[in-house]
């Protein structure tokens, strides 16, 4: 009896320690593609290449899908407890929408912060599990231009499925994109005279904005 007690818990370790490495994220994966795509891009800066080109390599590197659902409280942003989870409250067409508007916007960020930061080298400073599936890449990028000032810390949150890497979320300086969109879209939805059809407003205002007057 005692034998087979042995061998059952045994049996029962390995099969935990299985699944949980099967959970675990792959994080020296992640922080390739993260150096990989950053790479790309770098040389398509450099080479002044048009914004449908940095475009193209920027939605190869953002999901999309599972960004706008983070905005949107699925999954809840860790740092809130009881969120709510505005996305199962749209309809198809609704997150179709907000998800092609989240597209551009990240898009038109994105380029400005590229052109932008053309001359600061970035430094990779490791990854780390960060739940399920699920690494965030720590970087920092130092101007050269300026060797004074501070370099800005930016960590990009990896999930890996299928042998495949995105990223999922935009970490600055400790402040997450996801979890500020989710603060701001919460409150839209929440106010009485504002709603869904102000949020949409909202977003295209910050699309169709002058890049130079941008704050986002």
């Amino acid at each position: 009896m005692q034998i087979r007690q042995f061998i059952s818990t045994a049996l029962l370790a390995i099969a935990t320690a299985t699944l949980a490495g099967s959970a675990s994220a792959d994080v020296a994966g992640a922080q390739s593609f993260v150096e990989r795509e950053h790479g790309k891009m770098k040389k398509l800066v450099e080479q002044n290449a048009s914004d449908d080109q940095l475009r193209q390599s920027i939605d190869g590197m953002v999901d999309y899908d599972a960004l706008a659902q983070r905005t949107f409280g699925k999954p809840c942003p860790p740092t809130i407890s009881n969120c709510t989870v505005h996305w199962g409250e749209l309809s198809a067409e609704q997150q179709k929408e907000v998800t092609g508007l989240l597209r551009k916007l990240v898009e038109k960020n994105y380029i400005k912060n590229l052109n932008k930061t053309r001359d600061f080298e970035v430094t990779y400073r490791g990854a780390k599990e960060h739940g399920e599936n699920t690494s965030k890449v720590r970087t920092e990028a130092k101007s050269k231009l300026k060797p004074r000032d501070p370099p800005v810390q930016v960590d990009y949150v990896i999930a890996e499925g299928g042998g495949t890497y995105k990223v999922v979320d935009i970490v600055t300086e400790g402040s997450s994109m996801t979890k500020n969109y989710y603060d701001q879209f919460h409150r839209m939805l929440t106010t009485q005279g504002q709603g869904y059809p102000y949020l949409v407003k909202k977003l295209q205002d910050k699309i169709n904005a002058p890049a130079a007057k941008d704050s986002k």
